[in-house]
């Protein structure tokens, strides 16, 4: 089956993540080209054809020693750095094993901010060797610097120490002269591996005039393709080859070489030795593109902190934090502008804290706001200049959302009203926003979110009724604490342990379905909230109120821990919306029948991309946009069909208000990757929207209207 994929200019993407891998540059993808076409010999075979093609190998190994300054020593060529972990590991590790001398404790030493291969390759192959020594990670300080008087006192018993030139997430270059001194000092024979990724084309190497025993580099970071990379090991180094079978590379690393990549490498290569070259800019060019980003950044994010300092890193890249603002929705919403970056590695970057920052000691809201803006050697002033400006971009949006404070007079509305879910992992705090009168009331406050709820409601200057919890809380808690800073104006200061004003207690007439009796009510805009129980109650919230004096029906129930199905059902009715506390699978919003297992089953429909596709072309489909109201605002969708915004902290309320206009129109979900598209389109389905399906890829597959004529199709 063809699957339509969107093109879009090259000049509508701001490529900053060169960390993680970068563009193949024209005139290495056109070696790599001709190579393929023309010289597509076996370096090993005899015959022309082959000679043509070991002329390439063996020429691109005497650049790359040029490149490295690695007259002597081992070079050959890998599939990339990762494979060059494992071989300087296996190599120094079977020297260990086979050494007389491993009586006492022994280490395996490795940098506490290295890249993850390596702690990993240590693991992996002490174990499968039976060495049972010791890894140790060797501490950093605040500036990412490694502890060299913990090296003095480790490495005389170490069997191997791996340390990096710089590092992949901060920029940090270590001390290799330093490192060396301290290292031989106290172990003259020790293996000493020194991760080189991130310093090609970036510092200065002379390996051979070091002791360094192996240094694995990766073609992908400097422009080349991935799947190639190149392997030095210093001369009478322990070397055990990783890959045997045909002896290629001497021996070194066997399997038929990868001569296109090669030709990648050789071409890069004459790039890093040509003086007159214009195509990588000087280090003080790249300094000087660095100030104009770090300025816009600044601009844009009046509380941002950088988490490494410049003097001590590469000048092409910058870890920042945002106080206040997790990565997440920095990176949303620069994605929607076209703009990429990363959160820490890109190869763990499923993980919303860095690992990096937290062994620097740094403060764990910066690990868990960092933003990793990387470029390359060959960026174009164009695109510094683009970038800025689609910062500044950026920002505006995240301020127009209440997730930045603004120190201006823009207009700022950020569109929330009526119920609004936020998450922290599996656990929900609930707003209670009535835009119309100004007020909002807080169920279950998580503390990690504190600071976005004040920011949001010093930004819309709402009168917070209440910050109320569905079990008591000390009075010492982050809920009650919570209160303490937002109900100074708007409730009442007299509150019980759940945080309920003490004034809102009795004289209300329960809602039309409740059972029970209620333990008091309190007004928030249009709305009754109730409070059924004492120690660990529920809270009902009622219709808009028409009529002063009718009982109004429970719209919403917040029901904490709460599932009893018979409580329940004293209280709430079946097209009640059940919010938990929890929801760990991400349900969102439940029904009565869906708690006690009685609603029939309902499941996405099954549409081609192809039809979706029709769909967008229609005016009658509905596109439901779940990005935050930051990333639709930056980049809002061009379709054909309608489109509105619902982020999932407003699904809720969405299903409330619209399942009786939307329930039999085609339904499409949309968000950046896919994911929260495919959980919204479960929750709509569930909740008796008949025709639903979601955009698996994101928008990255999304053909709009004004590109559609430059789709493409691939298999």
């Amino acid at each position: 089956m063809v699957t339509p994929v969107q093109i879009r200019p090259k000049t509508a993407e701001i490529y900053l993540d060169c960390n993680a891998t970068t563009p193949v540059l024209p005139q290495i993808a056109q070696a790599v080209e001709h190579v393929m076409e023309h010289v597509f010999g076996n370096p090993s075979s005899s015959h022309i054809t082959g000679l043509q093609a070991r002329y390439i190998l063996d020429n691109t190994r005497r650049l790359g020693r040029q490149v490295i300054g690695a007259p002597r020593g081992r070079l050959f060529f890998t599939s990339g750095a990762t494979e060059g972990i494992q071989t300087a590991v296996l190599s120094a590790l079977t020297a260990a094993r086979n050494s007389t001398n491993l009586g006492g404790k022994r280490w395996l030493l490795y940098g506490a901010t290295e890249h993850k291969a390596v702690p990993q390759a240590l693991e992996h192959w002490n174990k499968l060797l039976q060495l049972n020594a010791e890894l140790k990670p060797i501490p950093v300080d605040k500036r990412g610097k490694l502890d060299l008087q913990f090296i003095a006192e480790h490495v005389g018993a170490a069997h191997m120490i791996c340390t990096m030139a710089v590092n992949n997430e901060t920029g940090v270059m270590q001390d290799l002269s330093a490192l060396e001194e301290v290292i031989r000092a106290e172990n003259t024979t020790v293996p000493w591996m020194v991760d080189c990724v991130q310093a090609l084309g970036k510092q200065s190497l002379q390996l051979s005039e070091t002791t360094i025993d192996y240094a694995p580099f990766s073609g992908h970071k400097l422009y080349g393709p991935k799947g190639i990379g190149f392997m030095y090991v210093r001369e009478n180094a322990p070397f055990t080859p990783l890959i045997i079978g045909g002896g290629q590379e001497q021996g070194q690393r066997s399997g038929t070489e990868n001569l296109p990549g090669i030709a990648a490498l050789h071409a890069l290569f004459e790039l890093l030795l040509d003086k007159e070259q214009q195509v990588f800019q000087s280090h003080a060019v790249l300094e000087g593109y660095r100030e104009k980003l770090l300025k816009a950044l600044r601009s844009a994010f009046p509380t941002l902190v950088l988490n490494h300092e410049l003097a001590d890193s590469v000048p092409t890249t910058l870890n920042f934090s945002v106080r206040g603002v997790p990565s997440r929705d920095i990176m949303d919403v620069f994605d929607a502008a076209n703009i990429r970056v990363s959160s820490g590695s890109a190869c763990s970057s499923g993980v919303t804290r860095s690992f990096v920052l937290d062994a620097m000691g740094l403060e764990s809201w910066r690990s868990s706001s960092a933003i990793r803006l990387s470029f390359g050697p060959a960026t174009s002033p164009a695109i510094i200049d683009a970038a800025c400006e689609r910062i500044r971009d950026a920002a505006m949006a995240l301020r127009q959302s209440c997730l930045l404070v603004s120190d201006t007079n823009e207009d700022v509305d950020s569109n929330l009203d009526g119920v609004v879910q936020l998450r922290f992992d599996s656990h929900c705090c609930y707003l209670l926003i009535d835009k119309a009168a100004g007020e909002m009331a807080v169920i279950d406050p998580v503390p990690e979110l504190a600071e976005r709820i004040e920011r949001l409601v010093a930004c819309q200057n709402y009168r917070v009724k209440a910050v109320l919890t569905t079990e008591a809380q000390a009075a010492d808690s982050p809920a009650a604490m919570l209160a303490q800073l937002l109900c100074a104006s708007g409730c009442s200061a007299q509150r019980d342990a759940v945080g309920w004003p003490l004034d809102a207690v009795g004289g209300c007439e329960a809602p039309v379905e409740c059972q029970v009796e209620v333990f008091g009510c309190l007004r928030v805009g249009a709305r009754r909230l109730y409070r059924v129980g004492t120690r660990e109650p529920m809270f009902l919230l009622s219709s808009p109120l028409t009529n002063e004096v009718a009982a109004p029906h429970v719209d919403f129930a917040f029901i904490g821990e709460q599932h009893d199905v018979k409580k329940l059902a004293k209280i709430v009715h079946e097209q009640t919306l059940l919010l938990a506390r929890r929801d760990d699978a991400f349900r969102v919003v439940e029904k009565l029948c869906e708690v006690s297992g009685d609603c029939l089953p309902c499941q996405l429909i099954d549409v081609s991309l192809e039809q979706q596709q029709e769909w967008l072309e229609q005016p009658e489909t509905l596109v439901v946009d779940v990005r935050e109201q930051q990333e639709h605002q930056v980049r809002k969708l061009s379709v054909d069909a309608e489109v509105i915004n619902v982020p999932l902290t407003r699904l809720a309320q969405f299903i409330y208000s619209h399942r009786a206009q939307y329930n039999q129109r085609p339904i499409v979900c949309v968000c950046r990757s896919g994911h929260r598209s495919a959980v919204a389109a479960q929750v709509l389905a569930r909740h008796g929207f008949e025709q639903v399906s979601h955009l698996s890829g994101g928008t990255a597959l999304l053909i709009e209207a004004d590109t559609r004529n430059k789709a493409i199709f691939t298999n």
